[in-house]
């Protein structure tokens, strides 16, 4: 059946998220046929400037797919590539997945009517009237624990988004506690590495998975006011690792309990070294089933949805 979905998403030369979605048994493209960094600018700019003619840009593999069911991430998009896949294939079904905040990136209220929009982030749901989706993992990178591996307390991997400051000082307060730390902070963009000693290249995935597999606990600070669940945490619940997080909503979430996720600015940052120590209470795999990708996309694209189960899972009464 997933012969009849195409995804289309932008990729990184190492992106775990295009790699997992094609992993997973669906086709997946890229927008634009920019394959080169050369050929990359000279497209930026030409959609910068609206010169004419964008079409000959856009990838013809997402019409050649003849998919019944076409769904576009927002990394990239544009309202012109949607257009044109919407002449060019008719019939199809268009859907428009955000895996970041609507802010950060392509408007939601550019995308013509007919699209069908979602969004794991309540606030933009609500703004933008798009549909909720429920938080997944893609849980074929879920790692075997080994705690005799976890040689790091806290682990922080994630670009700098304003926020290096402040992830300095955790590191330096952690470390003044007597934690040990791996802290990888990378440039917003990567010509923007050596603005600052502090960034350090992009690390594939992988490799990310190798250092989590040896940490105790992983960090994720999120923006102000943002209370969507995020990958991080659902690495935390997924590979049973401990989460530091300044995310208040995370007390909503039906996984969280406190032996799993400190909350910083809420649980008294002087009982850090306890919620270190204390055991991880154990979540039932029926309840982690409810959060991996297939099951997930499924209901975003085959309607396979109970709606009193997210309900329940999101305590989404105010939706």
């Amino acid at each position: 059946m997933y012969n009849d979905v195409c995804f289309v998403r932008a990729k990184l030369k190492k992106d775990y998220v295009y790699d997992a979605i094609k992993k997973s048994g669906f086709k997946i493209c890229i927008p634009y046929k920019d394959f080169n960094i050369f050929f990359r600018l000279v497209r930026e700019i030409w959609f910068k400037l609206s010169l004419p003619h964008p079409e000959i840009w856009f990838n013809r593999q997402i019409i050649d797919f003849n998919a019944k069911t076409i769904v576009f991430m927002d990394p990239l998009l544009s309202a012109d590539l949607i257009r044109w896949v919407h002449i060019k294939c008719p019939k199809a079904n268009i859907k428009l997945i955000y895996e970041n905040r609507a802010d950060k990136t392509f408007r939601p209220d550019n995308a013509p009517s007919y699209v069908e929009k979602w969004s794991y982030d309540k606030d933009d749901c609500r703004e933008y009237g798009m549909k909720l989706i429920h938080a997944y993992y893609y849980d074929i990178y879920r790692l075997r624990k080994n705690k005799k591996n976890e040689k790091i307390d806290i682990l922080y991997l994630g670009r700098d988004k304003g926020r290096l400051n402040l992830l300095l000082n955790y590191q330096r307060y952690f470390e003044k506690n007597g934690f040990s730390t791996y802290f990888h902070i990378c440039a917003d963009r990567s010509f923007l590495l050596f603005k600052n000693r502090h960034y350090k290249r992009v690390m594939a995935y992988t490799d990310y998975l190798k250092i989590l597999n040896k940490s105790k606990a992983i960090l994720n600070i999120v923006p102000e006011n943002q209370k969507s669940v995020t990958q991080r945490e659902l690495e935390a619940v997924f590979d049973r690792k401990k989460c530091i997080t300044n995310n208040l909503g995370i007390l909503d979430f039906e996984l969280y309990d406190s032996s799993r996720f400190f909350i910083l600015g809420y649980d008294d940052i002087r009982n850090l070294k306890k919620f270190m120590n204390i055991e991880f209470k154990k979540i039932e795999e029926t309840k982690l089933d409810e959060y991996k990708y297939i099951k997930v996309i499924n209901s975003v694209i085959f309607g396979d949805n109970n709606e009193s189960t997210w309900s329940r899972l999101y305590n989404n009464n105010s939706m």
